[in-house]
């Protein structure tokens, strides 16, 4: 029983460095994914409210059509420019971040990327005075980013136990998130409200074609 005895001792002082270096780095990783996550919150932050003012925009000045011809015709235009993908600090150690969430953090300026792209196509088969199809798929497509953005930042901020931020002395119960899902709620039942309207019609005019061939 000595002899057990002794080799476990020697297992058990072997493993004590090895467990405490494992802490240590655990903890390290643990304080720099804070630092980092931080950092990475105010990219995010910051590339939302552009969100929302991309999704704010709905070509118009003042309650009218904010483009004008040179014949005087109206038409509504851009008043923002679509922003940059979120750009990230050089230095983050993307390590100290978990898999996932890394894994998310860094395809969402691919996703913009991808958002621009259909954004440009549906802009081809879009008209004046009111660019319907252009202006539907900015908002739309800027309202699932800047989504997508802010539930990055819930996801660190629980991910590494953020504290709660002091109130704001400016607080006008502005919610980007119910923002953003009003948005997109919209746009679904004017999508639906359409869909509907186009198959009545195409009905109706299949129904005075099979009159008038009577």
């Amino acid at each position: 029983m000595e002899i057990v005895f002794g080799f476990l001792g020697v297992l058990v002082g072997s493993a004590i460095p090895w467990i405490k270096e494992e802490w240590h780095q655990r903890r390290s990783r643990q304080e720099n994914g804070q630092f980092f996550a931080v950092r990475i919150t105010a990219a995010l932050d910051e590339y939302a409210q552009k969100c929302v003012a991309v999704v704010s925009d709905d070509g118009t000045s003042e309650g009218r059509p904010a483009g004008r011809t040179e014949q005087g015709e109206v038409y509504y235009e851009a008043q923002t420019t679509s922003p940059e993908p979120p750009i990230f600090p050089d230095d983050i150690d993307w390590q100290s971040i978990p898999f996932k969430l890394m894994y998310r953090i860094l395809a969402l300026p691919n996703t913009a990327r991808d958002t621009d792209r259909y954004i440009a196509n549906s802009s081809e088969y879009s008209f004046p005075p009111d660019y319907d199809e252009f202006f539907s798929a900015r908002q739309e497509g800027y309202a699932h980013l800047g989504l997508e953005a802010l539930k990055l930042i819930e996801d660190l901020r629980n991910e590494f136990d953020f504290p709660d931020l002091p109130p704001k002395f400016w607080d006008w119960g502005w919610d980007s998130k119910a923002f953003f899902e009003e948005k997109l709620d919209h746009i679904q039942k004017r999508r639906q409200h359409n869909q509907i309207a186009s198959v009545a019609m195409i009905a109706e005019v299949d129904s005075a074609r099979g009159e008038a061939n009577e």
